[in-house]
Order: C-alpha cells, then sequence, then structure tokens
C-alpha cells in the first residue's frame, strides 16, 4: 500500500472528527424556574366508572386514550399536562397560588375530547404541600361518537 493510499483515510477520518466535535447543539431554558421547595404540587387521581385499573379504559371506550389537565391562573393557562389514562394519577409542581383546572380524557395524538370535561375550581397551592384531587369520569362523561 503506497503512502497516498494510507493518508487519506487518516485526513477523511480526522476532518470528520472536527466536523461532529462542531455540530454540538447547547439547548437552554433561560426563564426562571422556582426552586422545587418554593413550588407545591396538584396531584389528579382520576377513575373510570369508578374503577382504576387498566381494562375500565378499555371498557368505557377510552382505551387509547389519556387524560389532559389544563390548568390557569386566572385567564392565563400556566400548564398543560398529558398522562395515559391507565396511569390513573398526574402530578403538576406549581408556585403558591389559586388557580383552577380541567380535565378531560382525550384521543391520544389528536387530543379530541372523549369526555366531558370536569372543572377544579379554587385550587389553593401552598409551598411544599401537595393537593390531591379525586375525579371520575362515569359512563355518563362519554361523548357519542
Amino acid at each position: 500500500m503506497n503512502q497516498e493510499n494510507r493518508v487519506f483515510p487518516i485526513c477523511s477520518m480526522a476532518l470528520s472528527s472536527l466536523l461532529a466535535a462542531g455540530c454540538i447543539l447547547d439547548v437552554r431554558d433561560d426563564r426562571p424556574r422556582p426552586a422545587p421547595d418554593r413550588l407545591g404540587s396538584l396531584t389528579v387521581d382520576w377513575t373510570v366508572g369508578r374503577r382504576s385499573d387498566a381494562r375500565a379504559c378499555v371498557r368505557e371506550g377510552a382505551g387509547d386514550t389519556e387524560v389532559e389537565i389544563i390548568v390557569y391562573r386566572g385567564d392565563r393557562e400556566v400548564a398543560r399536562e398529558f398522562a395515559r389514562c391507565e396511569d390513573f394519577s398526574l402530578t403538576v409542581d406549581l408556585p403558591p397560588d389559586e388557580y383552577k383546572a380541567y380535565v378531560t380524557l382525550v384521543e391520544r395524538g389528536s387530543d379530541r375530547p372523549v369526555t366531558t370535561t370536569l372543572p377544579l375550581e379554587e385550587i389553593d397551592i401552598v409551598r411544599g404541600a401537595a393537593l390531591n384531587v379525586d375525579v371520575d369520569f362515569p359512563a355518563t362523561s362519554f361523548l357519542r361518537r
């Protein structure tokens, strides 16, 4: 093998290494976030037809769905979280304040409502405390398809 055939692959590898090193992506969220000990939390636990097993979601027609929780401070949306129907619980960390929230079962991927929306009014989040709220999606809450 002559020297020219050996140098080309080595140069190619060196160039590839330099190009790869130049492709570093630094993604930062510059918004200030409250320290975890300055937050409180809202945990919503749900049932479907008063049941909290994965078969309840399927039996009531909510098999490929997720729960959407939208939290508002006044008229401003401050959080929108999703969890699979069969998780039966979702926690949202929030700074201390008064909130309202809306909980709906939606189709996974399209966010189209499967049930009526359940309002949660007068949510008071306290620093370092967890607020638990239970909701149920009865058979009568499911929308006709």
